[in-house]
């Protein structure tokens, strides 16, 4: 970055970065009230504060800005220190849930809180974002992977902008100190998830804070997820044969959850039964009716096999049963009840079959 001089400037001039990575699932809606309160819930600015109030500001540590033609600042990096700084300040106030807990803050604080901030002036976002992709992607205040792959987006748009693709994802890994396939994966990941939020999340229920971003491009590196889904590969950036009937049944099943608060995909390690469950036409219609991946997994080997493996996953069952009546007692009228109703159902399953064998 160019030699710039640290200055001291007045934190009612500096405003927060409406563009920065982290503030994204803000919808693009960002205000002020909004930004304060995603720094208090997932940015440990409440934390900060704390640390400010009983220890005083480092100011070993600039903001980096860049000056607006209006003659305000705004921040690039830095927009946790200056969101606690304004908290302590009271140049802003807290989201009404937090208010007893952020007064508490400082009504205890020792040290008073400073009203300007030293900081880095830069021309331009430009100058900055380098230094950025280093010290958030790869360095030690780590990004979640939606701020990555929007600050990616930002770093191509602003310094790729025309390059063949390949050449794109080579020199965005070297600016990152990554590998091109994680930064492919990465925005064809974000392509993925602004086709959704574009679609307002194809009419389901849901909000870009229940979005979970890693599954999102978690999935893309199964072959038989993103061909599905209609793309080339897992860096497939521009998705132009995406199909969105199918994304929107992907949104559905990682994302929607019930009243217990449990998605049908449940966690990311069940992504390779998701995998085999879409390449399966039997499967895929039976997760569709029954919403079980579980069930639907059972048809991934064809209806014949997947009966036989459920009949041999039965009598595993049957075997425990065994063993634990072995064991337990007293025995109950209810273990009786169950145990009649297996026989029956059993019993049924036997028939079934026999007479369908017999026709």
């Amino acid at each position: 970055m160019a030699n710039v001089e640290v200055v001291m400037i007045k934190t009612e001039e500096i405003d927060f970065d409406p563009e920065n990575p982290r503030f994204y699932r803000l919808n693009k809606s960002q205000s002020e009230d909004a930004v304060i309160e995603e720094m208090l819930d997932d940015e440990g600015a409440q934390d900060l504060m704390l640390s400010i109030g009983q220890k005083g500001y480092f100011p070993g540590e600039p903001l980096l800005v860049i000056k607006e033609q209006s003659g305000r600042y705004t921040v690039i990096e830095g927009n946790r220190r200056l969101a606690a700084v304004k908290l302590l300040n009271g140049q802003v106030l807290p989201p009404t849930r937090r208010k007893t807990s952020i007064a508490t803050i400082i009504t205890e604080a020792i040290e008073k809180p400073p009203f300007e901030l030293p900081c880095l002036v830069y021309k331009t976002r430009k100058e900055i974002l380098r230094y950025l992709g280093y010290r958030h992607i790869t360095g030690i205040k780590e990004w979640d992977s939606l701020s990555k792959a929007k600050y990616l987006a930002q770093l191509r748009d602003e310094f790729y902008n025309g390059v063949e693709q390949q050449k794109q994802l080579k020199a965005l890994a070297k600016d990152i100190g990554s590998k091109p396939g994680y930064v492919g994966q990465l925005l064809t990941g974000l392509a993925i998830y602004l086709r959704a939020e574009d679609s307002k999340f194809f009419g389901l229920n849901l909000e870009p804070k229940d979005i979970e971003f890693t599954y999102i491009t978690t999935a893309l590196g199964y072959k038989k997820i993103h061909e599905w889904l209609g793309l080339q590969g897992s860096t497939d950036i521009e998705i132009a044969g995406l199909v969105e009937e199918n994304l929107k049944f992907a949104y559905a099943w990682m994302f929607i959850k019930d009243q217990q608060g449990q998605t049908i995909l449940g966690e990311t390690r069940k992504l390779d039964e998701l995998a085999a469950v879409v390449a399966s036409d039997d499967a895929r219609t039976v997760l569709m009716e029954t919403g079980n991946l579980a069930e639907a997994y059972l048809y991934t080997e064809g209806p014949q096999a997947s009966l036989e493996n459920a009949l041999d996953s039965a009598i595993k069952n049957v075997k425990v049963v065994w063993s634990m009546i072995l064991k337990i007692s007293p025995l109950t009228t209810s273990h009786q009840a169950l145990a009649e109703k297996l026989f029956e159902d059993v019993k049924s399953i036997r028939n079934v079959i026999r007479d369908k064998l017999e026709d």
